[in-house]
């Protein structure tokens, strides 16, 4: 299977999940935006191998076979720090977290996060209008940080998923990438800009 047949198959399972996923306070706008979630998903798909990518999709075919969604299920555990609340009613309807995958999940992190923060000293002004960075910087509201929301999605994942996650995130690190750079690059040129250069200055100009 070629890389763009896979990545169209899991973008596909992933839209039906979160297109149908149910929300406490009513339907989403952003569930009805297809082109702008293909976007983002594919912006961050393409920093992981194929190998990790073959895995994932068996995750989401093992998800639909029982009848998971992997959406709803990321956005509850994302509720733990927006919703802390709601999600303690909630939680045990879903399938329970394995300490492995807990430990795979933060050790992955610690590299995302830092890559995080380095990339927003270098672009401030496209930082300044996405999700704040951690949870801290949300000053405790229900906006999900970019912290909150990967490492939540990372509890979706099975184990052999994050092994290969890991061993992508730590190979990225030897050779000196940051992949939260990656993912804005990726987005950048799907927006049609050339580097994230050009979308910093541009965005620079937006009151």
């Amino acid at each position: 299977m070629e890389r763009k047949e896979l990545t169209h198959n899991i973008f596909e399972l992933e839209w039906d999940m979160f297109t149908n996923t149910t929300n406490v306070g009513g339907r989403a706008p952003c569930q009805d935006d297809r082109p702008t979630f293909m976007i983002m998903r594919k912006a961050q798909a393409d920093i992981w191998s194929m190998d990790t990518l073959i895995s994932y999709l068996h995750d989401l075919k093992h998800a639909v076979q029982n009848k998971i969604n992997l959406m709803a299920v990321k956005y509850t555990h994302m509720m733990k720090i927006t919703f802390p609340e709601e999600y303690e009613k909630i939680k045990n309807e879903f399938p329970p977290v394995s300490p492995r995958v807990h430990e795979l999940a933060h050790e992955i992190m610690k590299y995302h996060s830092k890559w995080a923060l380095e990339a927003s000293v270098k672009y401030p002004k496209l930082f300044s209008l996405g999700r704040p960075i951690t949870a801290t910087d949300s000053g405790g509201g229900h906006y999900a940080s970019i912290d909150n929301y990967l490492h939540s999605e990372l509890l979706t994942y099975s184990e052999a998923t994050l092994e290969l996650c890991l061993k992508d995130t730590q190979k990225a690190e030897a050779e000196g990438k940051n992949l939260s750079l990656e993912i804005l690059k990726n987005t950048a040129e799907s927006y049609g800009f050339e580097s994230l250069d050009a979308m910093e200055k541009a965005l620079s100009k937006v009151r």
